[in-house]
């Protein structure tokens, strides 16, 4: 029993009681996320450039503000240097207009529009990367807890074949080294056991990591593990549509091939003339007494410079559609492995729940049965009992490779299955 004690102290001292359990997060996932969402200071900072860029790019394409010049002429008067209009010849004030060449604007618009893009895309990306890290962490967090329930267990069981032993040496029925072996083995197990408990409070400090709070934070026991999706989910062809559709880095990458473009299309706008258009209202004693316009313009004569500029901008596009290429080809072999890697992982966890534990079950009560009837010594007692326990860890350790190959498969989709 004194196992037992040890877990349900860390579970007290987890703050697990009932009331705190629904206060807690912990649980599930579905807790974490939301607590996640609320306390994400990376996910704050995502969505705030995403924000920045939109507001940049509804205000990119607009006109330069105007700007205003005030000329005065003979300003050398006979009383001294003036600028009182009244007594200068003439005040011309100019109401200046720069206007950018044919297509510019939109050039400079979609660009930034691009831009915006990417920005949105690493927002989807920092958001599903998240999601991955906490499955991940839960999934070892849910590992850890359950895996010392199952050495308290076994710890308990060792207690009482220790005692069983004892009593039948102590009746002359069994050997001294069952029962010294016995009382090893419990050792052993509480050793196990502190390894796992230090395991646990990592497990606990990493998700807390995540979670923005104190690492040794109290956390509520971990419930269960998200559902796998169904079969038809993860058919290839669907998961493959949805690749395209919704992955982050895809998006980003595209949207930097629009922005390539963008600033290509610039490029060849810049060998055509921008323009400042003025109209001049000029002031002679205290009236206005005439009106000037004026057209100014750019003469782009360095067609080296802007023919260079240009083919720099089109290798640039090439380039990143390039990159985009190779991202689609990476992004489906990853898309690949973690799909064949999960469909192998469910099949071993039916194989083991189906065939393999209830035999090792079966084997470990007949052996149990055998021991207490003085028909079986203790050492195959313990390997049948150690084979169960084995199986079961096994069990774990699978469940986790499933939740960590469903996160990198819904990460690279960019959403939840």
């Amino acid at each position: 029993m004194g196992s037992r004690i040890i877990l349900f102290s860390i579970i007290f001292n987890l703050g697990l009681g009932p009331l705190m359990a629904e206060e807690l997060p912990g649980a599930d996932m579905p807790g974490l996320w939301r607590h996640l969402e609320s306390h994400s200071a990376e996910l704050e900072a995502a969505a705030l450039e995403s924000s920045a860029a939109e507001q940049q790019a509804a205000a990119t394409g607009a006109l330069p503000d105007p700007s205003v010049r005030i000329e005065w002429q003979d300003v050398d008067q006979p009383g001294g240097v003036t600028l009182d209009p009244s007594r200068v010849t003439a005040v011309k004030y100019s109401v200046l207009q720069a206007i950018p060449g044919w297509g510019k604007r939109d050039a400079q618009k979609q660009t930034a529009e691009a831009n915006a893009a990417w920005a949105k895309a690493q927002q989807r990306a920092t958001r599903a990367q998240l999601r991955a890290q906490l499955t991940l962490t839960f999934a070892s967090y849910y590992r850890s807890f359950h895996a010392m329930r199952l050495n308290a267990e076994l710890t308990d069981f060792a207690l009482s074949a220790s005692k069983l032993a004892r009593s039948r040496y102590e009746r002359g029925q069994g050997a001294q080294q069952e029962w010294v072996k016995a009382q090893l083995d419990e050792a052993a197990l509480r050793a196990e056991g502190y390894a796992l408990q230090a395991e646990h409070r990592t497990a606990q400090a990493r998700l807390n990591a995540l979670l923005n709070r104190p690492g040794d934070a109290s956390l509520a026991p971990p419930q269960h593990l998200p559902l796998l999706p169904p079969a038809n989910v993860l058919e290839t062809a669907q998961l493959l549509q949805r690749l395209h559709a919704s992955n982050p880095q895809l998006a980003a990458q595209t949207a930097l091939s629009a922005s390539a473009q963008g600033e290509a299309t610039m490029a060849g706008k810049n060998q055509l003339p921008d323009f400042v258009v003025a109209v001049s209202p000029v002031q002679r004693g205290n009236g206005i007494r005439s009106w000037d316009a004026m057209l100014e313009f750019t003469l782009p004569l360095q067609q080296s410079s802007h023919s260079a500029h240009r083919h720099e901008a089109n290798e640039k596009v090439r380039a990143s559609q390039a990159r985009e290429q190779a991202l689609v080809q990476t992004l489906h072999a990853e898309l690949g492995e973690h799909q064949a890697a999960l469909a192998a992982s469910t099949e071993r966890l039916q194989l083991l729940r189906e065939q393999i534990l209830p035999l090792v079950e079966m084997a470990f009560k007949s052996a149990l049965s055998a021991f207490q009837n003085g028909r079986l010594d203790y050492a195959t007692l313990w390997q049948a009992r150690r084979e169960v326990q084995r199986n079961k860890l096994d069990e774990l350790d699978i469940l986790t490779q499933q939740q960590s190959h469903l996160a990198e498969i819904e990460r690279l989709l960019g959403e939840t299955l």
